[in-house]
């Protein structure tokens, strides 16, 4: 019996770390860039989580992305011809912080987000 509950509890644990974080809401994303001499700044975005896919929206730029367990990654797809923004990173597993890295054109960051209550 006390095998059976080991490898129940074993099971169980594995089910959740692999189960997708939901960052369905409102979340606000911190940007910091690589090079110091450019300022950074916060954006807001919705998100939609469907299954493991990611839609909703940044600032006036629509999402697109995937959530496959804890690991997150999206696109900012602008409808000017600007750079598009390209986030990865990791969702904690309560699912309420993300950290992560980000690119738009040749700049590179980092970036932390926030689930608004």
């Amino acid at each position: 019996m006390r095998r059976f509950v080991t490898v129940l509890l074993t099971a169980l644990s594995l089910l959740t770390l692999n189960a997708a974080a939901d960052i369905t809401g409102n979340w606000d994303v911190e940007i910091v860039l690589d090079d110091s001499s450019l300022p950074g700044g916060g954006i807001d975005c919705a998100f939609k989580q469907t299954g493991e896919q990611l839609s909703g929206s940044c600032m006036e730029s629509a999402v697109t992305g995937e959530v496959k367990g804890q690991n997150v990654s999206w696109r900012l797809q602008k409808k000017d011809s600007s750079p598009e923004a390209a986030f990865t990173g990791t969702v904690n597993e309560v699912g309420n912080n993300m950290t992560g890295t980000f690119s738009l054109g040749d700049k590179r960051g980092r970036f932390t987000a926030s689930r608004q209550r």
